[in-house]
């Protein structure tokens, strides 16, 4: 007699295992979770590409103040442009460099000999985002041939 009970008792649970897979009430969890990490990663990497661009837009406005504040003869020496512009190009914790590590292209300087303001302010892209999306392994997207982000303008000094 308890033979056929544990017949029985198996044959039941193996009917309601039958029954809780045909039911479809989990089909939508089972969905939601195999795209929530596609939209996780999309919202990712939308932000660190908005933070490359307001970076890059916060490097170009240090470097045209700089070279207006040069160009105004306000600031009158290398050393004082290239601390001006270090300082106030710093962004969320990293300071950019106002050195140029090319020796192909010109640092930050003022020329009077022709007249011309250079600032040549740059960030690895390492630094650049929050997720760290814009880098592959230990290598970071390149941009140019410094993998650096880049803000270069040249000014001329006003007439004194």
């Amino acid at each position: 007699m308890q033979n056929i009970n544990q017949k029985h008792s198996a044959t039941s649970r193996f009917t309601r295992l039958i029954r809780n897979f045909s039911d479809d009430s989990g089909a939508t969890t089972v969905e939601f979770v195999l795209w929530v990490p596609v939209f996780m990663f999309i919202l990712m990497i939308t932000v660190d590409v908005s933070l490359l661009f307001l970076r890059q837009s916060n490097l170009w406005y240090v470097a045209r103040d700089g070279a207006r504040q040069a160009s105004l003869r306000i600031i009158t020496d290398d050393a004082g442009l290239q601390d001006y512009v270090e300082t106030q190009g710093t962004f969320g914790g990293d300071r950019p460099s106002a050195t140029d590590t090319d020796p192909d292209t010109t640092d930050t300087h003022i020329d009077t000999q022709l007249d011309t303001v250079t600032v040549v302010l740059r960030v690895p892209m390492a630094d650049v985002g929050i997720f760290g999306i814009l880098r592959f392994g230990s290598r970071a997207i390149s941009i140019g041939k410094s993998g650096d982000l880049v803000a270069f303008v040249t000014m001329r000094l006003e007439p004194i």
